[in-house]
């Protein structure tokens, strides 16, 4: 359903299909200490996140998160002896969707002090650029425009979807990448602000791949991300 609002088509989502969306993974860190250690799956699949770090690298409590309380990655920082952090979930099946429809993302809180020129900034994703992958990025310094980005199995033609708007205003948004049958769509706070074609056959399977939060690792061009994420998420239909 749409519903238009000035300029904008807001979507109002529910199921990807007339069928239930399957919660794959959530984070709420509702439960998580400081500085941050383990994150519990509030998903119930048991995706439990470790933080992995270097060169004295914390990922912090964000209070007041989106709802109760985020986490806050390492401080902006150029050169290969600055801190870095991240969240790491260990490979699994159901986190790689095939040909399946799916939605994933994360509520995003970052400034453009935060962002950076030398490197982009992963959010989410799972697989690298050189296997098959999805992936939440940031990788615009002058507005903070967020992309999605899919790749099939090999890395070989990845699908991108940059946002026609910027997030880097300090406030939280919430940031989605979404698959329909024929679509790859990223949307900011329910609107969609932008889209490609993504075939049916399209296969997504980083098999083998960890899931990344904040950057792909904690070794030298990582990709660190230097704001605040609350309620990360990835749904299959």
């Amino acid at each position: 359903m749409k519903v238009r609002m000035g300029f904008a088509t807001v979507l109002l989502l529910g199921p990807l299909t007339a069928g239930a969306v399957s919660q794959k993974l959530r984070y709420k860190f509702e439960s998580v200490s400081d500085p941050v250690t383990t994150v519990v799956d509030d998903s119930g699949k048991g995706h439990t996140g470790t933080a992995q770090a270097s060169n004295g690298g914390t990922i912090t409590v964000e209070t007041p998160g989106y709802e109760g309380q985020g986490v806050r990655f390492p401080a902006v920082c150029a050169g290969t002896a600055c801190a870095k952090a991240f969240i790491s979930a260990a490979d699994s099946a159901s986190l790689n969707p095939g040909t399946a429809l799916f939605s994933f993302g994360a509520r995003v809180r970052v400034t453009l002090a935060e962002l950076t020129t030398d490197h982009g900034s992963n959010l989410v994703q799972k697989g690298l650029s050189s296997s098959a992958q999805w992936k939440l990025q940031l990788d615009d310094a002058v507005t903070g425009k967020p992309s999605c980005v899919v790749r099939t199995t090999g890395g070989a033609d990845a699908v991108i979807v940059k946002a026609s708007v910027g997030i880097a205003d300090g406030t939280w948004h919430k940031v989605t990448c979404q698959r329909t049958s024929t679509t790859l769509t990223i949307l900011i706070d329910n609107v969609a602000r932008g889209s490609a074609l993504l075939a049916s056959t399209y296969d997504i399977n980083p098999a083998g791949q960890s899931v990344g939060i904040g950057a792909k690792s904690a070794g030298n061009n990582n990709d660190q991300f230097h704001g605040a994420i609350d309620e990360v998420y990835f749904n299959l239909d």
